[in-house]
């Protein structure tokens, strides 16, 4: 299973399992951390509502640190795995992994939500948000600039000069048909 500690030694790893440079994931570090022990307290891990003793992380806990859950989650949403190989990754069955996806996901949602860095989901969303001047407290934090826009692609343009000429695996061959 692979601990935060041991993803952030490898260069480069963090990165390309949850999409964040290592400074940007300590950066929302503190935030999940809190949207996460609001959750837990007024709901068990199952999602049911807290009844009697308060949370804390069992010995055996296949995520024991909250670096460890977040890095869990966002392993999760940027490489898109099925559950069977998430578990596996993680050193537990499917069946506990649905279970952490599914605590885990509205968790970070509400982290990000806090700090207004989830994406508009709507055109009204997004007219607000150009239309609100932003304040102090909205200003964009270290995750923002991955939200930017980026430098132009390094990728080949595919050349379109002929009408005649035809794509193929990238090398371009002239019709034979066309006259």
């Amino acid at each position: 299973m692979p601990s935060d500690e041991e993803v952030t030694q490898r260069a480069g790893s963090l990165r390309s399992m949850t999409g964040l440079t290592e400074a940007e994931f300590m950066a929302l570090l503190p935030h999940f951390e809190q949207a996460f022990v609001v959750y837990m307290h007024d709901r068990t891990i199952d999602g049911q509502p807290r009844t009697s003793r308060r949370y804390s992380t069992y010995e055996i806990c296949p995520l024991p640190t909250t670096a460890d859950k977040l890095l869990f989650i966002l392993t999760y949403l940027k490489q898109n795995p099925i559950q069977e190989v998430q578990g596996q990754l993680f050193g537990m069955s499917q069946s506990n992994a649905n279970k952490w996806i599914h605590r885990l996901h509205p968790v970070l949602n509400q982290a990000l939500a806090d700090h207004e860095l989830l994406p508009a989901r709507t055109a009204d969303d997004v007219a607000a948000r150009l239309t609100t001047p932003p304040t102090e407290a909205s200003a964009p934090s270290s995750l923002c600039c991955m939200m930017g826009p980026n430098d132009q692609s390094s990728v080949r343009k595919t050349r379109r000069s002929s009408k005649s000429m035809t794509v193929v695996k990238r090398h371009a061959t002239r019709s034979k048909t066309a006259s």
